[in-house]
């Protein structure tokens, strides 16, 4: 546990333009491969996300296709919308010349959005209890707006660059909705 916190810690500084939150990460190769226990530490949050999704779906695929296969599909999806922009950022990375920044960009991208999906879980927690009125429609859409820009801003932090870090981040976001358009394709389970 005290692990996950030191590594949300370091994120955080991350997004808060704070350098030094990388020396609260992992950075060994170890810690490379380990950071992608996130998507683990991710995962409550990111189911009680699929949960909102089919329960304000006007239509309940759920009875229509099965909880199995629904939930299946928001699983694929979100496992490979995580995973697909660390893959191509690691096909790219040395004919850019990034072979020293991958590491700490996945590492803490990696513990940055399951920082994210948890600040997400309160807010998923109020849609559940009392639906999506025009207020929490608004600060869904302030929390979904704030969580590109803190994205950027840990971008940003490690590489250095306000161009370059908001490129990443556009790039991360448009593979995630390719990976949710995929998933939709194979499974015929509407995610968007």
């Amino acid at each position: 546990m005290s692990e996950i916190l030191s590594n949300f810690s370091g994120a955080f500084a991350l997004m808060a333009g704070r350098r030094a939150g990388l020396d609260r990460l992992d950075l060994s190769a170890d810690g490379f491969y380990r950071s992608f226990f996130a998507i683990l530490v991710a995962a409550p949050a990111l189911v009680l996300s699929w949960i909102e999704y089919e329960i304000d779906r006007p239509v309940d695929p759920v009875r229509e296709i099965g909880g199995a296969q629904a939930f299946g599909a928001h699983l694929l999806a979100d496992l490979l919308s995580w995973l697909l922009p660390v893959f191509c950022l690691i096909l790219v990375a040395r004919q850019i010349g990034w072979g020293r920044k991958v590491s700490p960009l996945v590492v803490a991208t990696n513990w940055g959005a399951a920082l994210i999906s948890w600040a997400f879980a309160p807010y998923l927690a109020l849609v559940l209890a009392f639906g999506r009125g025009p207020n929490l429609a608004l600060l869904g859409a302030v929390l979904s707006l704030a969580s590109l820009v803190l994205t950027a801003r840990l971008c940003h932090t490690i590489l250095g660059d306000w161009a370059t870090a908001i490129l990443v981040t556009v790039a991360m976001l448009g593979l995630g909705i390719v990976s949710y358009g995929v998933v939709m394709d194979l499974t015929g389970v509407p995610l968007l």
